[in-house]
Parts: structure tokens; C-alpha cells; sequence
């Protein structure tokens, strides 16, 4: 009985994580992100256009599928990882537990224009001085911009910033 009952609370507790996922991923407004800094972790929550990847829209129609989605899993991470940047004075934080899943549509289930983007950034959290640098953005004029609010639970400190390509660099925090 005992077994069982830990099987059913597992059960309850990863259909609840799917469901959160998923409400997570209809909540995020399109070219708006958000990192929360708590402890030693920066947390990212980013809605990116799907035109900001390259090489992913397998038929070009500006939606992936869930066939592309899964197939160009790699290349997001790459492109992620390689446009998506918080630095310290001590250099690059790391970025983990990168997890991402595909925007809501609201046209097609199996389609979206968004990629719902979240991960951890590791920080120290005697740092004050960070830098954001971000470079996924669109084709469209609308997804040129990128609305962000950081916020850093230890200070009670919260900023909100616009990047876009000609102004991709910002300091967060800093003294």
C-alpha cells in the first residue's frame, strides 16, 4: 500500500509539472522575457519568435511543427546557448537545465510562431554586477524588440529593459 501510494503521488506530482509547462508556455507574451534571481540561481522565462532560429522552418511557412520542433532540438540549444548570455566579473555564468517547448498558436495545436525558452542561469549570489547579452530576434519589425524585467529576490531589486539588435548588451544590477 505504501508503494503504491508513492506511485500515485509521483504520478500527481509530473502531471502537474506537464500542466504547468503548458500553461507556461500560453502565458508568456511573445518578445517578453523574465529572469528571476534568487540565491545562487537566475531564472529565465523567454518567448522567442520562431524567425529568430536559423535553419529550424524546415517549409518556411514561419511556424514549426512539432515534426520540426523535435528534429532541430539541437540546433536550438546551440543557437541558444550561443545567443543567450548573463556574464559576471568573474566571466560567462553557465546556463542549465535548458528546457523549452513550442508557443501557443492559438490557430493550430501542432503548429506555433513562439518557442517558449526556460533555464538557470548559476550565479553567485555576492555578484552585483551582471550583463545580459541577447541576440534571438526575428525577421519582423514586432519581433525586433524584446521587453525583459529582471529581479533579484536578495535586494528586492527589479529592473525592465528593451534589447533590440543595434542595442543587444545590458548591464543588470550593477554598481
Amino acid at each position: 500500500m505504501h508503494v503504491l501510494r508513492h506511485k500515485v503521488m509521483a504520478v500527481i506530482f509530473m502531471m502537474n509539472l506537464l500542466m504547468v509547462t503548458e500553461a507556461e508556455s500560453h502565458m508568456m507574451v511573445a518578445q517578453h522575457g523574465t529572469i528571476n534571481m534568487v540565491n545562487n540561481g537566475a531564472f529565465m522565462v523567454l518567448s522567442l519568435p520562431i524567425s529568430a532560429f536559423n535553419d529550424i522552418d524546415d517549409d518556411i511557412n514561419g511556424h514549426l511543427s512539432t515534426v520540426e520542433f523535435n528534429s532541430h532540438r539541437a540546433e536550438i540549444i546551440t543557437q541558444i546557448l550561443a545567443k543567450v548570455k548573463l556574464t559576471d566579473k568573474n566571466g560567462l555564468r553557465p546556463l542549465e537545465g535548458l528546457m523549452f517547448s513550442l508557443g501557443d498558436d492559438h490557430h493550430d495545436a501542432d503548429t506555433a510562431t513562439q518557442l517558449i525558452v526556460m533555464g538557470r542561469f548559476a550565479i553567485d549570489v555576492k555578484t552585483t554586477d551582471w550583463t545580459l547579452s541577447f541576440d534571438l530576434f526575428g525577421q519582423a519589425a514586432a519581433e525586433k524588440v524584446m521587453s525583459m524585467s529582471v529581479k533579484r529576490k536578495a535586494t528586492n531589486q527589479q529592473v525592465a529593459f528593451e534589447l533590440t539588435p543595434e542595442n543587444h548588451v545590458q548591464k543588470v544590477f550593477s554598481q
